[in-house]
């Protein structure tokens, strides 16, 4: 029997799509069961009396990044009785980026992590991350004065074809560490250039073997900066699909880098050692310099406990310029949870990049101002009116420098890191480093 609408029942349909239509954008459920809006809402906004629990992945497992973060989120959940955040604190990066590969598989991805540019990339391509702009422009964003305050060579590190995927964290930069009073002692003034820093470190080491100029741990990135330093120029080539480093004039200068500390490895003015065990040889005063980011100086004053001065210096300079390596990670907000629970998380990334918390954050880290303001502030001018050697970083800065943001990259930095380690420790050539170091990173970056 064929149906038919009565007048009534007609006008109160079309009343009902009337009412539907005036409420504006309408919810849809993605493909994980989360609620999502429209591109009409804004990404900013949620209802701040309902509770909300975060969860936050970083690598500050220990020391003074631990407490520094642990004290602003309680600033932050103090402020914000309706939000838990759950700092799940992982004991290396590495172990966070598996920790965060096998949580986005399996569908469970935390609200906002922190990532290196590299694995940006990667979540940006399998449409894990989400692009920062809606956040930015929301009503509870940023403003172009605010965005403007950041420094821009970080922003810019932390964009994706032109968007902002991730906003800057504790971003830190390798510097020389030096024994002050050893230095004084033996009227040396800081290396500026790496002539200079070769024959400071012959100077300080003892014959008796009880003393050495340097202590490191070998790593993808010093040999960069020496590649750089000496004249090399782009580490991938403009396609993305192979080494630059190995082609025409570049290959003589990251040969360079390779064999440029062996000889002193060889003859002891150099310690090559594993992992953190330089920081126990510069605090025991083994080594008189030490190579690495700011963010070593809180553990290295822990460890030293004031029984000898120590300072910053830049990395000295060679003939190709003065260059370090842009350390630390970015935040960025993932796909997979709610769009009002990640609107939090969005909130919780600003306070913890705002100019109050940057402050606190980077006295008590080391860790380098992410905002100009930082950096000018009279808190921070009087903090390093009493420790000048820390504005070595910042000062740095504009001579930072990322090899490469492909994930391909990866597999290449620890290529890399192993091959300089055999060509320090005598068990390989430059030349069949090299080569190993052009295939292996060449598959990586192919794949």
């Amino acid at each position: 029997m064929r149906r038919t609408w009565t007048y009534p029942a007609f006008v109160c349909l079309i009343l009902m799509v009337l009412a539907l239509s005036a409420c504006g954008t309408t919810t849809t459920t993605n493909n994980q069961g989360n609620s999502s809006t429209t591109s009409n809402s804004d990404p900013t906004q949620f209802n701040a009396s309902k509770q909300y629990s975060i969860n936050f992945w970083e690598a500050f497992a220990t020391g003074a990044n631990k407490t520094a973060l642990a004290a602003l989120t309680k600033q932050y959940t103090d402020q914000h009785p309706n939000v838990k955040i759950n700092l799940q604190a992982y004991d290396s990066y590495t172990t966070l980026q598996t920790k965060l590969n096998a949580a986005i598989a399996a569908k469970n991805p935390p609200a906002i992590a922190q990532v290196y540019e590299n694995w940006a990339v990667q979540y940006k391509q399998n449409d894990n991350i989400v692009s920062l702009q809606p956040y930015i422009s929301g009503k509870n964003g940023l403003s172009s004065m605010e965005m403007s305050d950041f420094y821009p060579a970080l922003l810019k590190d932390g964009q994706i074809d032109g968007q902002q995927y991730m906003m800057p964290f504790n971003k830190s930069d390798e510097v020389l560490y030096y024994n002050a009073d050893v230095l004084k002692k033996m009227n040396i003034t800081p290396p500026t250039n790496l002539n200079e820093l070769i024959q400071d470190l012959g100077k300080v080491t003892k014959s008796d073997g009880s003393q050495w100029g340097l202590s490191l741990t070998p790593s993808v990135d010093e040999w960069s900066i020496l590649y750089k330093a000496l004249g090399g120029k782009d580490f991938v080539s403009s396609d993305g699909q192979k080494v630059a480093f190995t082609q025409d004039s570049n290959k003589t200068y990251a040969k360079g880098a390779l064999d440029a500390l062996a000889p002193l490895v060889k003859s002891g003015v150099v310690h090559v050692t594993k992992q953190y065990a330089w920081q126990n040889d510069f605090a025991s005063q083994k080594s008189v310099f030490a190579i690495s980011t700011v963010a070593s100086y809180s553990f290295l004053a822990a460890s030293i406990k004031g029984a000898f001065a120590f300072n910053e210096a830049a990395i000295p300079a060679g003939p190709g310029g003065q260059y370090t390596v842009l350390y630390g990670t970015n935040l960025s907000l993932f796909k997979g949870v709610s769009d009002d629970t990640r609107a939090v998380a969005w909130d919780y990334l600003k306070f913890l990049i705002s100019k109050d918390s940057n402050t606190t954050f980077v006295q008590k880290t080391g860790y380098l101002p992410i905002r100009q303001s930082v950096y000018n502030s009279e808190t921070m001018n009087a903090y390093y009116a009493k420790f000048p050697a820390r504005k070595v970083g910042s000062q740095q800065i504009n001579n930072a420098f990322v090899a490469s943001f492909l994930p391909g990259w990866q597999k290449c930095r620890d290529e890399i890191s192993n091959d300089f380690t055999s060509v320090l420790n005598g068990q390989s050539s430059s030349d069949a480093a090299l080569s190993k170091m052009e295939q292996q990173c060449n598959d990586g970056l192919t794949q």
